[in-house]
């Protein structure tokens, strides 16, 4: 030990420890560099450790084999010594390397994830566990699991039917995510049977309620206050409840009646855990089912899980409220008190009211309940073809019959119905609201050509579409229209399917609200025809897209480049028609214009020439090593045979660097 207590070895030991790690740096930094492949850096590090322990074992069998065996003997041949040390430093990184590569192929950088990105994989994984297991059990019990032939998605066979209830009931019975799930899927008429269609809309989402006081703490917590402060009496038995959430009624301190929606404290952690495995689900599907590529799971799981996160987010749903509110004057939206709620409660205006689906209407008159299906109709299809921003989840709970409202002498003025529950908002273009009402308009006409050019606009096209033949399968639907809108958008779907035409998710909600009127006006009115009632409003919502204001904010948004194109116009024509005239007109065509068409053609003979060295290298190599002849450089070592060795080393990098480009190519 040294006068400070502190052991002699220490410091050397710490020297030792930096110039390692120093070394094994830059060795990482040179594989990034030499392999020209974004690798991780911790199994770069590792690379550098092995050159940094291998190179002196390697070292020592190169100056055996050369005939230096000892510190002598390298004293007497020094240059050959120091070549040789390099040479073997130089292969220990390359085997390190090539290690790499195999690592590399097998294991790509980002499959195994950083160490604490695994160990919170561990955490999550046993919660996984648990829920395929409850969800499997519920699949097995339900007859889900039952070996199916290919008819279970035939549609109209007894098969399909069976598989669909089995389907519809594990999904409802299996949580909120997956009864979410089950909601989507049942827009998706462009891919699954009618079968499954039909019972997937049934799923509701509901649960056995939440005590109050296991909500109470996040209720006070989101408030920021105690409740007492707030309110000034609150329900702790719900109005309603669901998977998600639960609705209390309760007295502000200023006296307004209101609801509180409040976010159940498991909800969030039990979607992320079920969106987890359906995520996972249907990127293993997608990658070993040719039926799971055509669907594109991947991307409808991904869409699926962005939606339900944004309906955990209260604050979208108070942001919906007012985008509804504000271009749907028909229909009443409750009012929302931002100051009291947050991303995960809701305080809102409370409505006086029946869902539609309790509401007893019996003694209604029929002209009551045909003015209640007007406005619950015009209300919608404003929304959708209008305004752009619809309400998406239409069943018959979420609409509301004011108490009172259209009856009686002291009825209130306004909307007799009100929309609840702002979780899934709609939203279309301009664009595709036009093309949406002028379809509309060429199914009242029987006018399959204008019908089939605006679907085409509204949809994915295929790449090779047959035009005429989508035209006379528009003309066969249009004469099986029989006014029920679920008939004409289900023969759609299958129109759309049969060529290969994809339908935005947005379009498809737009759809399905429409579509999932019938059932629910026919409440309402049993005699209401939606098909034609939409028809005739067509022309009208057209109309109020085309007012005179807008007109004429559209030209002015034109205007400015419309008249810079018309001034340079004249100009353009008589050069063109001087270089008609003198026969100088020449229309020039550059190949590989694009960017990523050059960057890929360089890369192409950057990687040629890479292999091409590559196998040169190796090649004259082994012709060096072969040879007897040239002067000695050890005593048992040739100059060539080591220039063989050091060209066969840079054969051997570039060929790493080739077959790892080729094997993981650059994105």
């Amino acid at each position: 030990m040294d006068p400070t207590g502190t052991p002699a070895f220490l410091p050397l030991l710490l020297l030792s420890v930096v110039l390692t790690a120093l070394f094994a740096l830059a060795a990482a930094f040179a594989v990034r560099r030499i392999l020209g492949v974004p690798v991780g850096w911790p199994r770069s590090f590792a690379v550098g450790l092995v050159v940094c322990f291998g190179g002196t074992p390697l070292t020592t069998v190169f100056l055996a084999n050369s005939g230096i065996h000892d510190a002598e003997d390298a004293a007497l041949a020094v240059v050959p010594t120091l070549l040789l040390f390099a040479l073997s430093i130089a292969w220990a990184f390359a085997l390190g390397t090539g290690l790499l590569v195999a690592v590399e192929v097998l294991w790509p950088t980002g499959s195994l994830g950083t160490p604490w990105g695994v160990l919170r994989s561990l955490r999550a994984s046993g919660a996984r566990r648990r829920r395929y297991l409850q969800v499997t059990r519920t699949a097995f019990r339900e007859g889900l699991l039952r070996p199916v032939s290919a008819r279970s998605m035939q549609g109209g066979t007894t098969e399909a039917a069976r598989t669909a209830r089995s389907l519809a009931a594990t999904l409802g019975k299996s949580g909120v995510t997956f009864i979410k799930l089950g909601q989507m899927l049942s827009t998706r008429a462009d891919t699954l049977p009618a079968e499954y269609i039909s019972e997937l809309s049934l799923l509701q989402t509901r649960a056995e309620p939440e005590p109050f006081s296991a909500l109470r703490p996040m209720l006070e917590a989101a408030l920021g206050r105690e409740l007492d402060e707030v309110f000034s009496s609150i329900d702790t038995e719900p109005l309603a409840s669901a998977s998600v959430a639960q609705v209390h009624a309760a007295v502000l301190k200023t006296g307004q009646a209101v609801v509180v929606k409040i976010q159940r404290p498991t909800a969030r952690t039990q979607v992320k855990v079920d969106l987890d495995i359906i995520e996972r689900f249907a990127g293993m599907l997608e990658r070993r089912t040719a039926w799971g590529r055509a669907l594109g799971l991947e991307s409808l799981a991904a869409g699926f899980g962005a939606s339900l996160r944004e309906e955990l987010d209260y604050t979208v749903e108070m942001a919906n409220m007012r985008a509804v509110a504000a271009g749907n004057p028909a229909l009443k939206i409750p009012r929302v008190y931002p100051e009291f709620s947050s991303n995960k409660v809701l305080v809102m205006e409370h409505l006086d009211g029946d869902p539609l689906g309790e509401a007893c209407l019996d003694a209604a008159t029929p002209e009551l309940r045909r003015t209640l299906a007007v406005e619950l109709f015009d209300g919608i299809l404003q929304q959708v073809i209008v305004s752009g921003v619809f309400h998406s989840d239409l069943h018959p709970g979420n609409i509301l019959v004011l108490r009172g409202a259209g009856t009686g002498a002291g009825a209130p003025a306004g909307p007799a119905l009100a929309l609840l529950d702002f979780g899934s908002v709609g939203r279309l273009g301009r664009d595709t609201r036009m093309s949406l009402a002028g379809f509309l308009v060429a199914v009242q006409a029987d006018d399959n050509v204008a019908a089939t050019d605006r679907l085409l606009e509204m949809v994915d096209r295929a790449p090779a579409l047959d035009r005429r033949a989508l035209e006379r399968g528009m003309g066969i639907l249009l004469t099986h229209l029989d006014g029920s809108p679920q008939v004409l958008f289900t023969k759609l779907f299958q129109l759309l399917q049969r060529h290969g035409l994809g339908v935005p998710p947005q379009l498809a909600g737009a759809l399905r609200a429409i579509g999932s009127l019938e059932g629910t006006i026919r409440l309402l009115d049993p005699g209401f025809d939606v098909i034609g009632e939409a028809q005739q409003r067509s022309l009208a919502w057209i109309s109020a897209m085309t007012t005179p204001e807008a007109l004429r904010n559209l030209l002015a948004s034109n205007a400015i480049g419309f008249v810079s194109t018309l001034q340079r116009m004249p100009r353009n024509l008589s050069m063109l028609n001087e270089k008609i005239e003198s026969g100088n007109l020449q229309v020039n065509v550059r190949q590989f214009a694009s960017p990523t068409d050059r960057g890929f053609l360089t890369g192409l003979v950057h990687e040629g020439i890479i292999a091409g060295i590559s196998i040169a290298a190796i090649i004259g190599s082994i012709l060096l090593m072969v040879s007897d002849s040239g002067p000695m450089l050890a005593q048992n070592l040739r100059l060539y045979e080591f220039l063989g060795y050091t060209l066969a080393l840079g054969g051997f990098v570039f060929g790493l660097r080739s077959l790892l480009r080729i094997l993981i190519p650059r994105k």
